[in-house]
């Protein structure tokens, strides 16, 4: 047996403070590390002890393996554990750790080796006769050849993948050398190994896994399995378990095959095996050979502390259950909460959190890497926090992740919890009926505001309004009276539309508002630092506020509202009046986003059209395209690859005068 008494978490965020929640149980000594970036982050300061590491850049920071082993050192740590990404699945890691004489929480380097390369995994799972997806493995000229055999649409995955990073659709031969090109940049600055391979692409799978527990002792033991289709960009973004709609039989396939799996490798430690389900047919994905993401949620139904017995088993104990004893209790729901922008098709939305306030309730769980006001770092991952809930059944625990979804208030930066909200509510997520496009059907606008007698827009604008009232009931009556017979209206930029609404000023808390042909009248019951109470024809709504930079940002029912005095509309509107819309004048394209140029796809001289190429940003570990708006001539180019750029940095001068 090996006795731990001090860990080192070689990670940051959510997973790490989670992480510390369970060494802090078991009475374990915690560490952290973090580069000045991460100086205030919540991880670091829920660790018993911290160590800086120097530089601020990824390579320097936590993909550093050297310094990462040499801190740990330093600590007198007896072990570490990687959570998941950066370092979590390179098996170079786990050698170093232990090398250095420390134990390593997870699974030895030859599993991480030979199941995080893809296309020997798949060798491996069609050897044991678990079924795998036609696909095709060589170079790129060789993968160009091949595609026309395999047929489209094809995937294009990286060879040493995971975690929804270095995968790309492709629909047709016109696409796929540009697609292999960037999936092949993409693995290569992720996983250090730019080999991808083709995979054909169903259509409409289930994306579901099964949780492993392995000893050393010969014990391995399946946790059920996690329904996770519902992703965008690959991404996982609401999952659940149990998966509903699985019968036992196809249930007990998947566990017996995941454990066929582990017992070939000598698997040891957690792990999760991946499949996709086409109909009552499935297939081997990939297999994880870290903690998941969404592990809480199998914690939540199983009563199983997955990171405990991740370090019982480190220290050479045997599980301590066995499949027998593993029930099902409930059904859990989780929401990952990530700082992007719907609206915006996504881009990433780092900057500073000015109010951040978390609902609470039994049966709620919120693992999160903030816990007030903070930074959210465009140089790293953007999700922000899980929210999990756990219920006797799948529809409580909708209707009640639901409820704490609305109440979960984070302004300063755009987050997702608006489309959350819609693809929980939609009628194929409430019928259990999800699959892996389901995100592509569902709208990006904000959530209904339910019960609200006036839709969002005017209930913004009368917090609006309210927020610049002194909130004294004593008004001089000719005000009254003015105010009633000229019917004001106010032009206001609510998350960059324009809005027109006519109003009646009544007094400093009463005001009426025009909606749907109507004047409806509401009440500020009261008003504190960051928070409003108003009455609507008598159902009481709580709005949220906090000014930043001359704008005023709302939040109500999950649905945020950045709201400013209107300005005039940018040239961006072109893009909406017709197919190739040429430019007039002279228009300068900013960056959407705080990002690293990954590469300049124009130069000085060259016509472009509405829809071409400018330039690829990576924000928060995903590459964002910007894009034309309309045909124009590039004037003029002002940032280069490999530069960081701010957000609304000038990037590129277009110029509308095409017969320069």
């Amino acid at each position: 047996m090996k006795q731990i008494n001090k860990v080192l978490v070689a990670n940051r965020g959510e997973i790490a403070v989670r992480i510390f929640r369970t060494l802090h149980q078991m009475g374990i000594v915690t560490v952290a590390v973090y580069p000045e970036a991460d100086s205030a982050a919540l991880h670091v300061r829920e660790a018993d002890e911290r160590i800086l590491l120097r530089g601020n850049t990824l390579a320097d920071s936590y993909l550093n393996i050297d310094r990462i082993v040499e801190a740990a050192r330093e600590s007198g740590a007896d072990a570490i554990h990687p959570g998941y990404g950066f370092l979590a699945e390179n098996h170079l890691f786990a050698k170093a750790v232990r090398e250095a004489g420390l134990v390593f929480i997870g699974p030895s380097e030859e599993a991480i080796e030979l199941m995080g390369h893809k296309t020997r995994a798949r060798k491996l799972a069609k050897k044991l006769g678990i079924p795998v997806i036609e696909g095709t493995t060589g170079s790129a000229g060789e993968l160009m050849t091949a595609a026309e055999k395999l047929g489209y649409p094809l995937m294009v995955k990286a060879a040493a993948g995971g975690g929804g990073k270095g995968m790309r659709i492709v629909e047709s031969a016109s696409s796929l050398e540009e697609t292999l090109e960037m999936t092949q940049r993409e693995a290569g600055n992720y996983f250090g190994n730019p080999e991808v391979y083709l995979e054909k692409y169903l259509e409409n799978p289930r994306h579901i896994e099964v949780q492993l527990l392995a000893d050393h002792h010969g014990n391995i033991v399946s946790l059920f399995e996690r329904e996770c289709s519902i992703q965008r960009r690959h991404q996982k973004i609401i999952e659940e378990a149990p998966a509903p709609g699985i019968p036992d039989s196809l249930r007990n396939k998947l566990m017996d095959s995941a454990r066929i799996l582990a017992e070939d490798i000598g698997y040891t430690n957690a792990g999760t095996v991946e499949f996709l389900l086409d109909g009552t047919d499935y297939f081997f994905l990939e297999m994880n050979t870290r903690i998941q993401v969404e592990h809480p949620v199998t914690e939540m139904v199983t009563g199983i502390d997955i990171v405990r017995e991740q370090v019982n088993i480190a220290t050479g104990m045997p599980l301590s259950f066995t499949q027998d004893e593993v029930r099902l209790n409930g059904h859990a729901i989780e929401a990952r909460i990530y700082a992007e922008d719907p609206i915006r098709d996504f881009v990433p939305s780092p900057g500073r959190v000015r109010l951040h306030q978390t609902p609470s309730g039994r049966g709620l769980r919120i693992d999160r890497s903030l816990d007030g006001q903070g930074e959210v770092n465009g140089m790293f991952d953007p999700m922000v926090s899980k929210v999990i809930f756990h219920a006797y059944n799948r529809e409580t625990a909708r209707k009640k992740i639901l409820e704490h979804l609305r109440n979960y208030v984070i302004l300063g930066i755009q987050t997702n919890i608006a489309y959350l909200i819609r693809l929980l509510e939609s009628p194929a997520f409430t019928a259990g009926e999800v699959n892996t496009s389901m995100t592509r059907q569902i709208s990006a606008r904000q959530s209904s505001n339910h019960d609200s007698p006036v839709q969002f827009d005017s209930l913004i604008t009368l917090a609006y309004l309210f927020s610049h009232t002194n909130g004294r009931d004593r008004i001089n009556i000719w005000q009254q009276i003015g105010y009633w017979r000229l019917i004001p209206e106010v032009k206001l930029r609510i998350n960059n539309e324009t809005v027109d609404k006519r109003f009646m000023y009544h007094s400093p808390r009463q005001i009426s508002i025009r909606e749907d042909g109507r004047y409806v009248r509401c009440s500020l019951l009261s008003r504190e630092a960051h928070r409003m109470l108003l009455e609507i024809e008598g159902i009481l709504h709580t709005v949220y506020f906090s000014a930043d930079n001359g704008e005023i940002m709302f939040h109500y029912g999950g649905n945020t509202g950045r709201v400013s005095p209107p300005k005039y509309m940018d040239r961006e509107t072109l893009g909406h009046l017709n197919e190739n819309p040429e430019l007039e004048g002279d228009s300068m394209v900013r960056s959407p986003m705080q990002g690293t140029v990954i590469k300049v796809m124009v130069n000085a001289g060259e016509t472009v059209n509405k829809g071409d190429t400018l330039m690829i940003l990576e924000s928060m570990k995903m590459e964002n395209k910007v894009s034309a708006t309309a045909k124009a001539i590039v004037k003029s180019v002002h940032a280069k690859a490999g530069e960081v750029v701010a957000d609304n940095a000038p990037l590129i001068l277009l110029t509308g005068n095409l017969r320069d």
